[in-house]
């Protein structure tokens, strides 16, 4: 079980240092994460007053930080938009993340991207060689990306119907030259994926956590028999992902289908009671 590590951070440490005589250390920000020149962190209700003086002091934290940004809710929504208000800094946003020799353009205050998911956006390099893949709910193309720089299969069929995350994973198909490869698609793939796979797709992948489970059907429907699901959801930590397993037989047994379970992966804390997980299952 992941557990969330309560041990000074340089980021912490850096804010007390500098701002410990004015708020009690416990109720600064111990996390800060930095997409390109952009900075995302939680705040504490009670340090909420001193929003613009935390800001300009994480604008101090590295010379690459230009804008600050304070996350005031979870992401939700059917379009997975994130609750961020700008606190510091300059108001462009729209930024530029390089990792694993992949490009992503995006602008935190319009679109979702994760960093916590970079042990799975590494573990998708290096899956699909030579395969038909669908990227169900692919964003600005976190998972469809790597896939495709890296892998090296026959096309990604990447859906997204967030306007917005859809200009984004066109813009990075471009700048990663991977347009013979990457087919975006625009619209909900609940419709499109059965369509355009006809039941020949040799993977599927499933990553809107928090409502995947509605889309099974249409992931098992758009496979070939023995092709791969990667099926993303949040479960509390101290429960197996039972009913999504028994969600997928029964699913599968609707459409004669069967299912095989090859690995359940922790791949991040996504709150205090609940655990992000990929189930990788085989459908026959």
């Amino acid at each position: 079980m992941t557990k969330i590590s309560r041990r000074p951070s340089p980021f912490h440490e850096f804010l007390t240092a500098q701002l410990g005589t004015q708020i009690p250390s416990e109720l600064l920000p111990r996390r800060l994460r930095i997409l390109g020149h952009v900075a995302v962190l939680w705040l504490h209700p009670q340090v909420e007053q001193y929003k613009e003086l935390i800001g300009q002091t994480v604008l101090r934290y590295s010379p690459k930080i230009r804008s600050v940004l304070r996350r005031t809710a979870a992401i939700a929504g059917p379009f997975r938009q994130p609750a961020v208000e700008l606190i510091a800094g300059s108001p462009e946003t729209e930024t530029v993340l390089k990792e694993n020799n992949i490009i992503f353009h995006l602008d935190p205050m319009k679109v979702m991207f994760s960093l916590g998911n970079k042990s799975e956006r590494l573990r998708m390099s290096q899956v699909g060689s030579g395969e038909t893949v669908i990227d169900m709910f692919t964003g600005i193309g976190q998972f469809s990306l790597p896939l495709a720089v890296h892998a090296h299969p026959i096309v990604v069929h990447a859906i997204e119907w967030n306007p917005d995350a859809f200009e984004y994973l066109n813009q990075n198909i471009m700048a990663n030259r991977i347009s013979k490869i990457v087919k975006a698609h625009f619209g909900d793939s609940a419709i499109i994926a059965p369509k355009i796979s006809q039941g020949c797709a040799d993977r599927v992948i499933m990553g809107l956590i928090q409502g995947t489970s509605r889309y099974i059907k249409q992931g098992i429907s758009s496979l070939r028999p023995g092709g791969i699901m990667h099926l993303h959801e949040v479960e509390p930590k101290d429960k197996i992902p039972a009913s999504i397993l028994s969600n997928l037989e029964n699913s599968a047994g609707l459409l004669k289908r069967e299912i095989a379970l090859l690995e359940t992966r922790i791949i991040k804390t996504y709150n205090p009671q609940l655990n992000h997980f990929v189930m990788d299952v085989q459908v026959n």
